[in-house]
């Protein structure tokens, strides 16, 4: 008896966390590959849709603002990761620190208990979810780099133009 009332304590504590870290699945691209893909097929073909719209948010916005959920990773450091990207210059993005005056939001945080870092871009007019990935990295610090990579590569598919291939 007196055993089974600590575990059944360390049961109902530990049950709710577990099922808080369970990622919930969304109707957005959840992945980079169908982001990209999105963006690609709405710039090679005129759709309606979705596809069209994500890709002419992507194109028309102007600012982003970051924000952190997490202490792990911060937002200067995912600043400076967005900006040491080689083609961060050729997006013509500009990071804002007040939210209410940016065309894009990007959410950064960190599962609990994990070392899974969790990225959503948004455009902050709409609330229309346009990128999400996701980081395994140790800290916030190493799990920058290829976050920022992921992100800019998403940003490049709609904005950079694609150079003239030769005939």
């Amino acid at each position: 008896m007196t055993r089974s009332v600590p575990q059944a304590v360390l049961f109902l504590i530990v049950c709710p966390l577990l099922a808080a870290q369970q990622p919930s699945r969304a109707s957005a691209p959840s992945t980079i590959a169908l982001a990209v893909s999105a963006v690609q097929s709405a710039a090679d073909v005129p759709q309606s849709g979705a596809a069209l719209n994500h890709a002419e948010i992507l194109k028309n916005a102007r600012t982003i603002h970051i924000s952190s959920e997490t202490a792990f990773l911060t937002v200067g450091t995912m600043e400076r990761s967005l900006m040491k990207q080689k083609d961060w210059e050729k997006l013509g993005l500009n990071i804002v620190e007040n939210p209410g005056s940016a065309d894009l939001q990007l959410r950064i945080d960190r599962l609990i208990f994990t070392h899974i870092h969790t990225y959503v871009l948004t455009d902050r007019r709409t609330s229309i979810v346009l990128a999400s990935g996701r980081v395994t990295a140790f800290d916030g610090i190493v799990a920058s780099g290829p976050m920022a990579g992921q992100i800019v590569k998403i940003l490049s598919m709609a904005r950079v133009p694609k150079p003239a291939q030769g005939m």
